[in-house]
């Protein structure tokens, strides 16, 4: 997704219903700066769209690929649906606060609408970036409009696409976004003991012998991968406490929701590192389990079983557990090693640069952090826009001066900085507060001043902030200037000192000459004064014809069977078939919060069992409630149904009744006979009628 620079080829056209061609009403972004800066941000343009979709509804095209479903008789004559993707630099004002283990995987998408709240459903399908579907999952996140707080929102994934995307159907607008967490398995473990073999991977059990546990309890499984490159990386940093490794295998969590230490020894199997097979139990002693402790990892010092592709080991209490292979004798130094690499899971080589335009009355600057291996394509691709780039230097705490014997005056940037470019590691959601400093100065219409940080999204192509810049005096000289960059939230004074940098700027005399150069505008020759014509001013004599009496035709009257006949239409009537209040969107949510039983539902509403067992799993996947669930199987239900009115209501209510549920089927039906949503507070009074009868 390009943002910046010249403009590029137009995207292709949003797939639009035939009859909704006309009836897009804007694609355009406008931004707040001033009219000189809005060719450099023409790009953004196609992140924004708004439609009118009429009384008829349709199917239409939005921003990046996502799309949009309106059903008939949702909006008016004169509604409007709009959608906006939040820009990458304005990406700051919408993005929701996630823990540490949850990570955005799509652009931010803002739906707003001129009706509210909607009457019925509309279904938004929006794209995501590929993950590693292997050990992380999916999940949406939304803030509906004029509230706050951020909340889980049930989707459906759609495999019937290129890219990935999801689906939700909502009867509320908002803020949404897709965002990914490492995959968990569940487990209960019973005083009785337990063999457990894990989905997630055919190498990991768990056994545990009777009575060793004081308690039953729950323990989840989660795995975290250790690329290649991010040994060879932590190898690269830290070459003394790597040294002696040589493979390693996942990070394997075996999360107790207690802390237990075991009566009995509990045995474990975890898989070996890939590439290594064992073929000789004897021969293997560079083979190591670690386990993380409240003092950090340490040796697992017990006796080691192995197959072919597995180690088993005995261990008090479960933890997290990694499988190393060593140099011969140096399983003792693995501990170190493993520490390093826990700490390095998510990080790579990253870089910050600068890249500014100089037009002659607009500066133009991107600050941009991204890997190192884009390095050279994002150089060669802001070059070609017409961009300058300016490196980083790693800056270092300055060395205490004694002011009795120098009286140079200290530099605004108050670090010494290495003129060769020192690596640096990035991860996910690394941020930083930066100033613009010295001859130069940020643009007060910029966001500069709402908003002084940059913040890295690994899973999203781009992390930037972009904003104008000016000479802070009014002298026509070369200007030097900087951008301080410091971390936030990094404890670590290693890797907060190589990731505290500064951005020289240096802005030619010539180009500083040209921003101040006023342009002169030529004077309007005098125009000479002619004499009236006052002849013009006489008003001619007009004559005036006597008034003529019109003209009126004669019509034969015409028959009544004429009439008749061209009265007559030969269309056939429309009949608008609406569905019913008892089941619509808002009533099958709260019918779905008394009926928790949705896969008894699904089996007495005749569903097929394929659907059912899909449902079934993608709930557990996402971790529904069984309100959720319900109101999957409603909505789905609804969709195959093409009578939503006494047909339907009747089938809903006589499938509530098979499964013992009369109260709710009696008030599906008041609520159908009366025309009204159900409600909680219609429900309430309809079972204490029945109560009283």
């Amino acid at each position: 997704m390009s943002l910046i620079g010249k403009p590029r080829k137009r995207d292709r056209k949003p797939e639009i219903d035939s009859n909704m061609k006309n009836k897009q009403i804007s694609n355009s972004w406008s931004v707040g700066i001033n009219s000189t800066q809005k060719d450099m941000l023409d790009d953004d343009a196609h992140l924004k769209v708004s439609y009118s979709p009429g009384k008829k509804g349709g199917n239409f095209g939005l921003p990046l690929g996502a799309k949009l479903t309106v059903p008939e008789g949702l909006f008016g004559k004169k509604d409007s649906i709009s959608c906006q993707v939040a820009p990458p630099s304005q990406r700051w004002r919408h993005s929701p606060v996630l823990p540490y283990y949850e990570h955005l995987t799509s652009e931010i998408f803002i739906l707003n609408s001129t009706v509210h709240p909607l009457k019925k459903s509309v279904i938004v399908r929006i794209p995501y970036y590929q993950i590693d579907s292997e050990h992380n999952e999916i999940n949406v996140k939304g803030k509906w409009k004029d509230e706050e707080e951020w909340v889980n929102v049930g989707f459906l994934h759609k495999s019937d696409t290129s890219s990935p995307c999801i689906e939700l159907e909502i009867d509320r607008l908002g803020v949404f976004v897709v965002t990914f967490t490492p995959k968990k398995e569940t487990f209960e473990v019973t005083t009785q003991g337990c063999l457990y073999n894990a989905h997630m991977s055919k190498y990991i059990s768990v056994r545990v012998p009777k009575k060793a546990a004081e308690k039953n309890f729950q323990c989840a499984i989660q795995i975290t991968p250790i690329t290649e490159e991010k040994v060879k990386l932590a190898k690269e940093f830290y070459p003394f406490e790597t040294s002696e490794l040589e493979n390693v295998s996942e990070i394997i969590d075996l999360i107790p929701n207690f802390q237990c230490t075991f009566r009995r020894a509990v045995s474990v199997k975890l898989p070996l590192p890939a590439n290594v097979e064992v073929e000789n139990e004897s021969a293997n002693t560079d083979i190591a389990v670690l386990a993380k402790l409240e003092s950090g990892w340490e040796l697992v010092d017990t006796k080691y079983r192995f197959t072919r592709t597995t180690v088993t080991c005995d261990v008090k209490s479960l933890t997290r557990f990694c499988v190393v292979k060593s140099k011969p004798d140096r399983k003792k130094r693995m501990a170190a090693a493993v520490s390093i690499l826990e700490g390095r899971c998510e990080m790579e080589k990253g870089e910050v640069m600068a890249f500014i335009n100089f037009q002659e009355k607009t500066w133009f600057l991107v600050l941009e952090c991204f890997p190192k291996n884009k390095l050279d394509s994002k150089i060669a691709e802001m070059k070609e826009k017409g961009f300058r780039h300016f490196k980083k230097e790693i800056s270092k705490p300055e060395e205490p001066v004694d002011n009795k014997q120098h009286f140079r005056r200290p530099p605004t940037i108050k670090t010494k900085s290495q003129n060769v470019p020192v690596e640096f590691e990035i991860f996910d959601g690394l941020k930083w507060t930066f100033n613009v400093s010295d001859d130069l100065k940020a643009n007060l219409d910029s966001d500069y001043m709402e908003n002084k940080d940059l913040q890295y999204y690994k899973h999203l192509p781009e992390s930037l902030r972009k904003f104008v810049i000016e000479p802070k005096t009014t002298e026509e000289r070369t200007l030097i200037g900087a951008i301080n960059l410091t971390p936030v939230g990094i404890n670590d004074q290693k890797v907060r000192e190589a990731s505290t940098m500064a951005l020289r700027i240096e802005v030619d005399e010539e180009t500083v000459k040209a921003y101040f150069h006023e342009e002169v505008i030529p004077e309007e020759p005098e125009v000479k004064k002619e004499k009236p014509n006052l002849d013009l001013l006489r008003t001619p004599e007009i004559k005036v014809d006597k008034p003529t009496t019109p003209f009126t035709p004669k019509f034969k009257p015409l028959p009544a069977s004429v009439m008749e006949r061209l009265m007559r239409t030969s269309r056939p009537q429309i009949i608008i078939e609406r569905e019913s209040k008892a089941i619509t969107g808002k009533s099958l949510r709260n019918l779905s919060k008394y009926v928790p039983e949705g896969l008894t539902l699904a089996v007495h509403l005749d569903l097929p069992d394929s659907t059912i067992t899909g449902i079934g799993f993608d709930a557990i996947s996402n971790g529904l409630s069984m309100a959720d669930v319900t109101y999957k199987i409603l909505l789905y239900w609804k969709r195959t149904r093409k009578d939503k009115k006494d047909l339907a209501v009747e089938m809903l209510a006589d499938a509530l009744r098979e499964m013992g549920r009369v109260e709710a089927a009696h008030v599906v039906q008041e609520c159908h006979k009366n025309s009204k949503e159900v409600t909680p507070e219609i429900y309430s009074e309809l079972l204490s009628k029945m109560a009283l009868s």
